[in-house]
Order: structure tokens, then sequence, then C-alpha cells
């Protein structure tokens, strides 16, 4: 079932693409700047046919494989002498895939545990910015081969401007600009502008009040 989120040509072309990969044993990454719906994404991953094993990126190697064996009920203290022994047991996992958000927070050494995992057949879905794309063409570009790349883009201005009905086309358009794409921050202003003009008993949110937040934004 789709949530309301997944509504958009691109989300649903991008779901189809991870389940497509998941169920073939492959991985994905997905690549957005801030606002743009990384984890939101994540979330809506539900395939029949596997299960999803979230795995927290700020851990070290001992820990991340650890604490991805103890998503299944097993218990396995993070010590570096069962690493071997856990990579083992992951690698033979089935009927599940691994999602890892933040992915630029993953510790370096992490990465080549995480190639054995992937060529093993086991599917990990990575959600990052920009920079984890980057880091890997230059540090790992046998892993980066692996992964098939989906950017995300934030829900265009024209959803917005169809939700905000209350808010003139061209308030719209111009947090859009100022925000330059974070979609929390777009939301945000929109609406604290929409509070503002409910206590001044506008009808609706002109350029002008929209202005007012703006002027207050640091310069990005």
């Amino acid at each position: 079932m789709k949530e309301d989120f997944i509504s958009d040509k691109r989300r649903i072309s991008y779901l189809s693409a991870t389940y497509s990969r998941i169920y073939r044993g492959q991985s994905v990454l997905i690549e957005g700047d801030f606002g743009a719906g990384k984890t939101r994404f994540l979330k809506s991953l539900r395939p029949k046919k596997r299960h999803a094993i979230w795995v927290d990126s700020l851990f070290n190697i001992h820990e991340t494989l650890a604490s991805i064996l103890r998503e299944l009920n097993y218990d396995t203290p993070a010590t570096y002498r069962r690493t071997p022994q856990y990579l083992k047991m992951i690698c033979a996992l089935s009927n599940y895939f691994i999602i890892i958000d933040e992915a630029s927070d993953l510790d370096t050494r992490v990465w080549p545990y995480l190639k054995r995992i992937i060529d093993a057949g086991v599917p990990v879905v990575f959600a990052g910015l920009p920079k984890v794309r980057t880091y890997l063409s230059r540090n790992h570009p046998d892993i980066l081969s692996r992964l098939k790349t989906l950017i995300l883009y934030p829900i265009v201005v024209e959803d917005f401007i169809s939700e905000y009905k209350d808010i003139q086309q061209e308030a719209v358009e111009q947090i859009y600009m100022t925000v330059k794409g974070d979609m929390r921050k777009f939301q945000e202003i929109c609406t604290d502008c929409r509070d503002r003009a409910k206590e001044l008993k506008y009808q609706f949110v002109d350029i002008n009040l929209a202005l007012e937040f703006i002027s207050d934004l640091p310069p990005q």
C-alpha cells in the first residue's frame, strides 16, 4: 500500500525500481539534498517478499554488524572477535533487506564489510546526501558500481501551489527559490506565513507578507 507521500510519478517510478532491485538481491542508493524526503521514502518501502532491517549509520563496524543480527533477535554482543562470524551470518540471510539512512554518517571502515554483504546478494538500500556518491566514486568506485543511484528531488512547487491555496503563487515561488529546495524550511516558512495571516485576519498570504519571513533568513 502506497502512502499519500508516494503520489508523484518520480517517486512511484523509484519505488518500483527499488522493489525490483530488492527482489533481485541488488542494492540501491537514494540520493537527495536536505528535505528531499529520503527518510519518508525509505519508510514507504514494504516489499511483500522481504523484511526490512534498519541500521543506525552512527555505529562502528562491530556494532553495525551486531545490531543487524539483534534486529533478528540474535544475542550478539559487539566484539571484534566475533565480527567475522557476524559477517558470515549476515551474508547468509534470505528474505531480508537492509536500510541505512543518513549513509554519509557511516564509519569509513564499514564500507568494505557492506561490499561483502552486497556481493552475497543481501540487498542494501542506502539514503544520503550527494556527498555519499562523491565519497564512493573517490574511495570505493567498485561499491558505487554495484549500486543503482536514484536522485530524489523535492516535491515540485506546483504541488505546493495546489496544497497551499491560501498562499499566492508568487509568494510560494519566492519562498521556494529562497530556501534553495530545502523542503523542510519551505514548509516551515509557509506555516509561519499562514499563522501570521490568520493573526492579521488576511484571507491569503501575499508576496509582501512572505517577504517579511524571507528577509530574516541568513544568506545561503
